[in-house]
């Protein structure tokens, strides 16, 4: 897997990408794509202008791991203590990470908050099993944000289906 490491080169050097697209020329939409890792590439002279003016190599800009990763949503147990309404999930999570093939349970709490009769947020605490996290402690840190993303999405997935929510409901993690 390659991501494009920009937005870590940014904080770093506290540039925004505005900043960064008066100084280079480049387009903020083509900043942005490859800021969040949504760009399907990138021309070789964008790509030689942010070297040269974030003064790295190619290798700084884009980063591959070998990392690999699904999750499913194999279970919500709902239960109430006073308010508000609380489930519980497990996700079965499978990553392959350096040729070795994990599988293991994740925990999740999702805590409902609500406004009148709508639910208007969800709060995810997710406990990760000691090997799990030592995987995301030993990633760089846009790999291990993509993996927390998608896992918060599958879990945002299949409570939207179970309890017919909005599905542009406010999902935070605790």
């Amino acid at each position: 897997m390659i991501k494009c490491n920009l937005a870590v080169l940014l904080a770093e050097r506290n540039i925004k990408i505005s900043e960064l697209s008066k100084r280079t020329g480049i387009s903020r939409t083509t900043l942005t794509a490859l800021n969040q890792n949504q760009s399907k590439g990138i021309q070789f002279d964008t790509f030689d202008t942010l070297c040269s003016y974030l003064k790295i190599s190619p290798n700084d800009l884009f980063i591959q791991e070998t990392l690999e990763y699904d999750f499913m949503v194999i279970d919500i147990t709902e239960w109430v203590e006073q308010s508000p309404f609380t489930v519980d999930a497990s996700i079965q999570a499978e990553i392959k990470y350096k040729n070795v093939i994990l599988s293991e349970l994740i925990a999740c709490r999702a805590i409902f908050h609500h406004s009148g009769f709508e639910y208007t947020s969800v709060s995810l605490n997710i406990i990760y099993p000691e090997h799990i996290l030592e995987i995301l402690n030993s990633i760089p840190i846009t790999f291990r944000t993509s993996l927390e993303e998608e896992l918060i999405e599958s879990i945002k997935a299949e409570i939207v289906v179970k309890y017919n929510l909005n599905e542009n409901i406010d999902v935070q993690v605790w």
